[in-house]
């Protein structure tokens, strides 16, 4: 994981910013706004690692050779950004009747510290792009795709149609390489950029989508492996998987393996696009290794048994 140890002692000064910056919110916003951070701070045990949020910026410093301090600057922005955006993505997807949705106190402050986080994710920008600048123009599109990439995967069940609009929910990392390009006065390498970052970002999707299946079937939200399902089971979009189901499938009938081999061609396109960021490329092949490794140790254990069945399921079930 060299994509991340190389950039260790710079994203922890990234983290120390974010803090201060969150320290100065009104009270009680800055106490919850710091409990909100250690979620997702990188080096806290057992916290949700979103590497691509504040790593990019760093991945990009070979093709950009910018001074240090506007790449801390830019994953800054980034992760206060990452903060803003799972807010509402907190908020939209829990389901409204279940017994973890806030109180409508609850509500009231996150929908006010995510504001105070959107200040400050743009007031960064602001800093080093003019109201005229035609950063605002890549910031207006990507705040669109992020829209739309919300309202309508499932209805136009991205995945399947077409896997590369899966990204479209997570356009805002975009941010991060199109400023340093831009910076860097290399405006023509933003739409490679942002068709390598599409794939790397669907594969992001899917390890995400693999690990949370459970969840976001019970609670009803997208999912690229239970559309890879019911895509292969020939059943309507609007389907609803039974836990069973969707079980017999990765323990039977190989769904895994399929749905590693996407990833591994996924993989195949980036490096034939030449990518100029080596980073970028071991950070996805670390995600295929995984997704892979975990489609294999699903075929091994099961011809290991002498039998499928119960038995099977029984020892899959207990590490999950």
């Amino acid at each position: 994981m060299e994509w991340f140890k190389s950039y260790e002692d710079e994203l922890s000064s990234v983290f120390s910013m974010c803090e201060a910056s969150i320290t100065e919110f009104p009270s009680p916003l800055n106490d919850l706004g710091l409990h909100y951070l250690k979620k997702f701070d990188v080096f806290e045990k057992d916290s949700a690692k979103n590497y691509i949020c504040y790593l990019l910026p760093f991945w990009m410093r070979e093709s950009t050779r910018l001074a240090p301090e506007i790449y801390r600057d830019i994953s800054t922005a980034n992760i206060f950004g990452m903060l803003y955006y799972f807010i509402q993505d907190d908020l939209m997807d829990t389901p409204t009747d279940s017994t973890n949705r806030p109180t409508p106190q609850d509500l009231k402050s996150y929908l006010a510290l995510a504001n105070l986080l959107y200040y400050e994710f743009i007031s960064i920008y602001q800093q080093y792009f003019p109201t005229d600048s035609t950063f605002w123009q890549y910031f207006r599109q990507y705040t669109h795709e992020w829209a739309e990439g919300v309202l309508h995967e499932s209805r136009h069940d991205y995945f399947t149609a077409n896997p590369a609009l899966v990204a479209k929910k997570a356009s805002p990392v975009k941010l991060g390489s199109t400023a340093l390009l831009l910076l860097s006065e290399l405006p023509a390498q933003i739409e490679p950029a942002n068709e390598q970052m599409a794939l790397v970002l669907l594969t992001l999707q899917m390890m995400d989508d693999w690990t949370d299946w459970k969840q976001d079937l019970e609670d009803g939200s997208y999912n690229c492996l239970l559309s890879l399902i019911k895509s292969e089971k020939q059943l309507p979009r609007d389907y609803s998987l039974s836990v069973s189901e969707v079980e017999q499938a990765i323990y039977v009938e190989q769904i895994v393996t399929k749905y590693a081999e996407i990833a591994s061609a996924t993989h195949r396109q980036l490096k034939a696009a030449g990518i100029h960021t080596p980073d970028v490329l071991a950070f996805h092949q670390t995600l295929v290794t995984e997704l892979v490794n975990d489609a294999n140790d699903i075929e091994n254990a099961k011809t290991s048994l002498v039998y499928g069945g119960l038995n099977y399921h029984l020892s899959i079930l207990r590490k999950k």
